[in-house]
């Protein structure tokens, strides 16, 4: 009698993709090297920051997720995109610690807070890796999947900047503000929607690596993609330029008084502190500007509440035939509360005049998040470590400040990293860009260098000049092609007058960017945020598991409301 024939043994779940991965030199089972190099890649993102400035890397620095993630589970998926967060953060803002341990007086609870805020934003792309695990190789429209990780990788970055308050500080692309003729596309779909064609270059390339017959054709799509973006950067770098050529020029001078951090709000050293800042207005007159722009809170003290420093303001400026935008701090009675503002405010020799007051705080940095409905938010060592600055208020619209028929869009400090403020500065009808920042916090850091660079993606694209005054450096003043033109040293204590060429009117329009393409990444965050909750509950299991939380908070939500 023969033998039955032996039945054919099915793959176990995941078996064909894991041989697809193991012809990379992955296999089935090799999560160490897949979270080794998922480490590597982040690195190598936060290499392409300044000051270390490798911005090619930009193109590459995401191949090790995507080889990593292909075929796996949503759980490893998550962990090597997490990994590549963590390394990533630890590696871009590790200057976080210093500031907190040596401004905030917590030591060594510096890089807790470091360590807690990298795991935080590393979940973003724990997130994008889910997302793009599923994706096969060898499918027949296997080059579109690049594009739908550029399209997660923007809408996740766009909800990274308004989730609890919004902390962005290195999206994918940013280092390319490094190479002006890169940045060009930034006018039609911003720095956020830039990560789209970069993530799918690396995508394209990741899919090129491994022995593939499209191999040819991948790296040509890659290339063809970084050469448009060269060449409409390229174009648009050179009409900018000659537009700077051919505008009105403007004296601004910016006072950059150096003041360390330590001594700034203590009474001990206030003369010292005004009698700077009066010595580098009186120098800086002789420059005859346009206007004079002071820094972030340069003025220590609350303007209208303490007399003598306000009465010597008052006279410092009316000797000047000039106004001023000066950083103060300013009370105001409100519903029968004190409410602090960090604030811009344009003075002249008549007097104060209209105002801006900062609007998108800094949490644990001007205010502490939910303390008003959490108490232990409210503990006594956190307004220590904080101060007056931790107990600001977010300022309310108002209307445009203008000089002598200029519109000033002012941000003031962290508000340049958020693309929608310039953008609302624009709709508003501002001629000019002006951040006004302190970051002293920073100390020698590489902090000061990234957020410089984070200002000029701000002036592309809205195409508009923008000048910067920072406490101690770096003050610059940038053009609408987002080239730095000048710049101060850092740690500086003088003045500088920039001659700013101001667009004539005729080259004042909205980009596209500011019309339409800002809407890229919300819609991409929308959709990204569908297609993440298909994916993590199309199980049975996992339905449940979300079916209890979901119980679970609304039970809690009926508990608090009885």
């Amino acid at each position: 009698m023969k033998n039955p024939p032996k039945k054919a043994i099915a793959p176990a779940k995941g078996q064909k993709e894991a041989s697809l991965t193991g012809s990379q030199g992955l296999g089935p089972g090799s999560l160490a090297p897949r979270l080794a190099l998922a480490a590597l890649g982040g690195l190598a993102q936060a290499l392409t920051l300044p000051k270390a400035g490798l911005w090619p890397l930009a193109f590459f620095c995401l191949i090790p997720l995507y080889l990593g993630v292909r075929g796996q589970s949503p759980k490893r998926a998550f962990l090597i995109g997490w990994t590549y967060g963590l390394a990533l953060g630890l590696a871009s803002f590790s200057w976080l610690a210093q500031v907190m341990a040596g401004y905030g007086g917590l030591g060594a609870g510096g890089y807790a807070v470091l360590i807690l805020l990298a795991t935080y934003l590393a979940v973003y792309q724990g997130l994008w890796a889910i997302l793009m695990a599923p994706f096969r190789p060898d499918g027949p429209k296997a080059w579109l999947h690049p594009i739908l990780g550029g399209a997660f990788w923007v809408g996740l970055d766009g909800l990274k900047n308004f989730v609890f308050t919004g902390f962005n500080w290195s999206p994918l692309a940013v280092g390319l503000a490094l190479a002006p003729s890169l940045m060009g596309a930034a006018d039609l779909i911003g720095l956020y929607g830039l990560a789209l064609p970069v993530a799918a270059i690396n995508g394209w390339l990741a899919l090129a690596i491994p022995k593939n017959p499209k191999t040819g054709p991948l790296a040509a799509l890659a290339a063809g993609v970084f050469l448009a973006l060269f060449l409409y950067g390229h174009k648009s770098d050179q009409a900018y330029t000659e537009i700077d050529l051919k505008g009105e020029p403007k004296a601004i001078a910016v006072l950059q008084a150096s003041v360390e951090q330590e001594i700034k709000w203590d009474s001990a050293f206030r003369d010292q502190v005004l009698n700077r800042y009066a010595l580098l207005f009186e120098l800086a007159q002789k420059s005859q500007p346009w206007l004079t722009v002071w820094p972030e809170t340069a003025a220590p003290f609350s303007y209208g509440q303490d007399a003598f420093e306000t009465a010597w303001l008052d006279s410092l400026l009316a000797k000047a035939t000039h106004e001023s935008l000066v950083g103060v701090t300013s009370l105001r009675l409100e519903d029968d509360e004190w409410r602090l503002y960090n604030r811009a405010w344009l003075m002249g020799p008549d007097g104060p005049g209209p105002h801006y007051d900062k609007r998108h705080l800094v949490p644990f940095g001007e205010y502490v998040p939910l303390a008003d409905k959490l108490p232990f938010l409210r503990w006594a060592f956190l307004q220590g470590v904080l101060g007056a600055a931790g107990r600001l208020s977010p300022g309310q619209p108002t209307s445009p400040i203008v000089h002598d028929g200029t519109t000033l869009g002012i941000m003031i400090c962290f508000e340049s990293t958020f693309p929608y403020l310039a953008r609302d500065r624009a709709l508003e009808g501002a001629d000019l860009l002006v951040v006004t920042t302190n970051d002293a916090w920073f100390g020698d850091s590489w902090a000061p260098e990234q957020h410089l660079y984070q200002a000029a993606w701000r002036a592309v694209e809205e195409r508009r000049p923008l000048v910067r005054a920072a406490n101690n450096g770096i003050s610059a003043w940038i053009s609408p092609a987002g080239r730095i033109l000048e710049r101060s040293p850092q740690n500086e204590i003088n003045y500088y007058t920039y001659l700013v060429r101001l667009p004539a009117p005729a080259s004042q329009e909205l980009t596209v960017y500011a019309r339409l393409g800002y809407w890229l990444t919300p819609i991409l965050a929308f959709l990204t945020v569908l297609t993440l909750l298909a994916r993590l509950f199309r199980s049975p299991a996992t339905r449940a598991q979300g079916l209890k939380i979901y119980r679970f908070l609304v039970g809690s939500t009926k508990i608090s409301k009885q």
